[in-house]
């Protein structure tokens, strides 16, 4: 993952911002993305590292991680032990984080976290006029339960009086789910409701949530000829790690 110097506002939590004006801020890669724990594998090493031309102190923390009413939910926890939790990246450097599980794995649903790592800001140069921002990424981790553990997706759609419409993806199996893009369709495919292209996990015995319409949709879209709250039948075609999928909805008014 590399992120670059300047951030957009987008970027919400991952940014910490004050002052005002142009932005400076270190950048720093990390590698691998994700940690996967295993019964048999309790610890894992990422490695980060400081593609800046000054130095990068660095802080680390483990959360644990729910959705709640649709929406992603983090936490403090005592789950992950980390080491080190803060650290200093010279110029050019790369400092080898390792991460180990506290507890032991559940017996039938996999445990869900959120590695955090941010930069510690540092003071200013005196001549400096402008903004600062401080990087935080956030490293999914997933602990595979001793059982057989797999996703069990099921979809969702409804249009408001408004006219937005709502899609609820509900996974009700022991594994998280990680839908990479999905578009919901007029049942003969020539008209595109909406569009969501971003990468989503759906955590076992949670739900995530989209409410799109035309002005806060991810990207533009053709939206449909029918009127709100007539029910579809609609068509969701979409691509998870596991592959391709396509299910028909029925759009009902809430």
């Amino acid at each position: 993952m590399h992120l670059r110097k300047i951030i957009p506002a987008a970027f919400g939590l991952a940014a910490l911002v004050a002052l005002s004006a142009p932005a400076a801020a270190g950048t720093f890669t990390i590698s691998p993305l994700r940690v996967d724990f295993a019964d048999t594998t309790g610890t894992a090493a990422l490695t980060i590292r400081n593609e800046d031309a000054v130095p990068v102190v660095v802080q680390t923390q483990g959360l644990a991680w729910s959705q709640e009413g649709g929406q992603d939910a983090l936490a403090p926890s005592r789950d992950l032990l980390i080491s080190p939790a803060v650290f200093t990246l010279p110029p050019g450097g790369s400092q080898l984080v390792r991460v180990a599980l506290r507890r032991g794995v559940d017996p039938v649903r996999e445990l869900t976290y959120r590695l955090t790592l941010q930069e510690v800001p540092q003071a200013a140069s005196p001549d400096f006029n402008g903004l600062q921002v401080a990087l935080r990424l956030s490293v999914p981790v997933f602990v595979e339960p001793r059982a057989a553990a797999a996703p069990d997706v099921s979809w969702a759609a409804a249009r408001d009086a408004d006219g937005k419409l709502s899609v609820t993806a509900r996974n009700d199996g022991s594994a998280h789910a990680r839908i990479l893009s999905f578009s919901v369709k007029t049942a003969d495919g020539a008209t595109t409701v909406l569009e969501q292209p971003g990468l989503t996990y759906v955590l076992p015995g949670s739900s995530r949530q989209w409410i799109l319409d035309d002005n806060n949709n991810t990207r533009p879209h053709t939206q449909s000829t029918a009127s709100p709250g007539k029910a579809g039948p609609y068509r969701l075609e979409g691509t998870t790690d596991r592959g391709s999928f396509a299910t028909e909805l029925t759009l009902a008014a809430d």
